[in-house]
């Protein structure tokens, strides 16, 4: 019985606070209406909405001539479609509320209302754009960016209503109980605005960070990829340090989140701890650099990026294979790109031994030789078998970089047939040799 009566009395001091939020939203909403229906009623209404109308029309004439001359890139379009137009009105409404002064006539709460409207458009189009320029378009960040974009605008409407002051009280008397803990909406949102505010900072000073130690041309590859994470790293541990004692976290407490994190490492997540170490092993000894022509069981191919987690290996036919770093640690790999970029390949084809043997491998030799992009003094070429139709040959062929073994070696066939048409050497057709045999 005490159980059932202290869960109504509970369930009675929910719904009573609930009435009372509901009350307090009510007022704030009555208040609106009130302050809407100042900006109707004011003097000389009618003109000033047919002023602010004019404006806009001027507004979107301009945004389409500057869209139109200044069209070459996409990010100049995203600024000009959305920063442009509510620019311009701002800047005519300016102009408007200039000319009423002038002119001594009362201030219209209603160009003012929405001077700073537009102003407030300005500023959010900017903010977002900032934002969709530091994330990639991933969902994630999609949705991010319009929930910022919500809440700038909600802030708008009631900065712009001057009921700021009474919008802050109000989420700060609706309040939620979590065991001994009270928080309010006010808190939550303060809360949710650092973080916002604080991760897009730390988001700028990683690309500022970034770009800085890239433009480093003394400094290693590998080395610059190092320095990156790890200001990556200290630029998110100090945005943490900052961003917790401001929304009322103590750090201190952390302490045992650092245990759990220890053992959740140990169990959970080694595999993704040993691709993070895994990263920096490859990064600091070298073995793996961007660039470098790798063979990895069935995949081949020319290492494109090195993350914290895997390696990007784009193979021959254009497609990309995501390997975890540990791969590099524990298996053996063929790195071709390893001491040096040159790298040997070969032609394989058939002649007749009906023809002068040595002046055709000279001349597939004297192919080779001609080929750009090849060590001229490292070709060969030699009979390696004897087949139905004549003699099996390879020629082999060093390349500077191994971007350059299919130009070379495309090349190499075509001087072959060039060069054979022009000394009557008959060029190598694979045929088959058919007998009819007469049982009767």
């Amino acid at each position: 019985m005490d159980a059932c009566y202290n869960c109504i009395l509970t369930f009675l001091k929910i719904a009573h606070t609930n009435m009372n939020n509901i009350n307090k939203l009510s007022d704030y909403f009555k208040l609106l209406q009130t302050k809407f229906n100042l900006i109707i009623t004011a003097d000389n209404t009618i003109i000033y909405i047919a002023s602010i109308a004019m404006i806009s029309i001027l507004a979107l004439l301009i945004t389409k001539i500057t869209h139109n001359r200044l069209k070459q890139t996409i990010p100049v379009q995203n600024i000009i479609r959305s920063t442009i137009f509510p620019l311009s009105v701002t800047l005519g409404l300016i102009i408007l509320n200039i000319i009423i002064i002038i002119l001594h006539e009362p201030r219209s709460i209603l160009v003012i209302f929405a001077l700073k409207l537009f102003s407030f458009a300005v500023i959010i189009n900017l903010i977002n754009l900032l934002v969709n320029y530091l994330f990639a378009k991933r969902h994630y960040t999609i949705i991010l960016s319009k929930f910022i974009k919500a809440l700038l605008w909600i802030s708008a409407l009631v900065m712009i209503t001057d009921a700021d002051d009474d919008m802050i009280n109000l989420l700060d008397n609706i309040t939620f109980h979590f065991g001994k803990n009270q928080l309010s909406i006010w808190d939550m949102l303060h809360a949710l605005a650092t973080l916002i505010i604080i991760f897009i900072g730390a988001r700028l000073l990683n690309r500022y960070s970034e770009r800085k130690i890239n433009h480093i041309q003394q400094m290693d590859t590998n080395i610059r990829q190092i320095m990156i994470r790890i200001s990556k790293i200290v630029i998110f541990i100090l945005s943490a340090m900052i961003a917790l004692p401001i929304i009322g976290i103590d750090i201190t407490a952390l302490s045992v989140f650092g245990g759990a994190l220890g053992v959740g490492l140990g169990f959970g997540l080694q595999k993704i701890a040993s691709n993070f170490l895994s990263g920096f092993i490859i990064l600091l000894d070298r073995s793996i650099k961007v660039g470098d022509r790798l063979i990895l069981d069935n995949h081949g191919g020319l290492v494109s990026k090195i993350t914290t987690r895997y390696v990007v290996l784009e193979r021959f036919d254009g497609t990309e294979v995501l390997i975890p770093n540990e791969t590099f640690i524990t298996n053996s790999i063929q790195n071709q790109s390893y001491s040096s970029k040159r790298i040997r390949s070969e032609i394989l084809l058939t002649i007749s031994d009906k023809i002068d043997i040595n002046q055709a491998l000279d001349l597939i030799k004297q192919a080779i030789q001609s080929a750009p992009n090849t060590i001229s003094d490292k070709a060969a070429v030699m009979i390696t078998k004897l087949v139905d139709n004549g003699l099996e040959v390879k020629g082999y062929y060093w390349v500077e970089q191994p971007g350059f073994v299919v130009e070379a070696g495309n090349y190499i066939y075509i001087q072959i047939v060039k060069l054979f048409k022009e000394n009557s050497i008959a060029t190598p057709l694979t045929t088959q040799r058919i007998e009819v045999v007469n049982r009767d």
